[in-house]
């Protein structure tokens, strides 16, 4: 779970901001050029950053002021807090610490070309570690937990429509339909008279297609009818349903930008209430009020 997010000069945040995130539900609340997608790809280059060599923050840095980044969160109930000031050519600072009874704990501090550590094994690691690369992404299988949470546990969303291949993927691989009660609960708690679903795939001359068929109970008579003769809004509840799951299940943090944009507030109160009080976290932005924690932007 996300527990804070620190930012300056980066992207449109010139100033630092700190946005506290500290709750499974987060609505990112604000008007249009607000900010508000761009915390998320702030989030989505670290990530990038830290899965490779390339600076990828470098564009977004407007001036010759340094930039900073900063986040807090737990991973199997530890708290770590991991951030890095760096400008167009260089890291100056990275750091991670954990945090023991609420005492803060130097797992890694660079400075410039200093390093201090808690595991001396790291400071081998630290000798590949290039001015322009995080050190992070050099140490990810000695620092796994964090690097894995920080690159896979959080997915990215910038567009719900993205979703919809790869969840075809995933229903087609669900032979024991184990998504399908799910689904059709989610389709019925919205009063949606889908009853049931067929996905199938097909070998296509380039790459896989699919076969999707609904079906509907109206009046008490059955009818089937094709994905695509479904509403667009009955299309993106499918999409998005097995990745709420995974994050239900997995602990995972699902982040997706202006969800009110495309599903309608019935829809958007029902996931709400799915992940209340569950171990994952979602964090959605938005230009609506909804009953969970608001994170403001004007």
């Amino acid at each position: 779970m996300i527990l804070e997010i620190e930012v300056e000069n980066l992207f449109s945040f010139k100033d630092k901001i700190t946005f506290d995130m500290n709750s499974n539900i987060v609505n990112i609340n604000g008007s249009n050029n607000s900010g508000k997608t761009n915390l998320l790809k702030i989030l989505n280059y670290v990530s990038l950053m830290i899965r490779g060599s390339d600076n990828y923050l470098n564009t977004y840095i407007y001036n010759d002021k340094p930039s900073s980044f900063k986040i807090a969160f737990l991973k199997n109930n530890t708290k770590y807090i991991y951030g890095f000031i760096l400008n167009k050519k260089q890291v100056s600072r990275e750091y991670l610490y954990y945090y023991d009874l609420e005492e803060e704990n130097i797992i890694f501090e660079r400075v410039g070309k200093s390093y201090t550590f808690k595991d001396k094994k790291l400071k081998n690691i630290s000798n590949i570690a290039s001015d322009n690369r995080l050190f992070l992404s050099c140490a990810k299988d000695s620092l796994n937990e964090v690097y894995t949470f920080l690159t896979s546990t959080i997915g990215i969303c910038l567009d719900i429509r993205t979703l919809i291949e790869p969840s075809f993927n995933l229903y087609s691989k669900d032979t024991n339909n184990k998504l399908k009660p799910y689904v059709l609960n989610f389709y019925k708690n919205i009063n949606v008279n889908i009853i049931d679903y067929n996905v199938k795939s097909i070998t296509l001359e380039k790459g896989t297609g699919y076969t999707i068929k609904f079906k509907h109970n109206i009046d008490s008579k059955n009818y089937i009818i094709d994905y695509g003769d479904e509403s667009s809004s009955n299309r993106l509840v499918f999409a998005i349903i097995p990745f709420i799951l995974k994050t239900l299940k997995e602990e995972k943090v699902l982040i997706i930008d202006d969800l009110d944009s495309n599903l309608d507030n019935r829809i958007i109160k029902e996931i709400i209430n799915l992940l209340t009080d569950s171990k994952g976290e979602l964090i959605f932005t938005s230009h609506n009020n909804y009953n969970c924690k608001t994170v403001k932007l004007d």
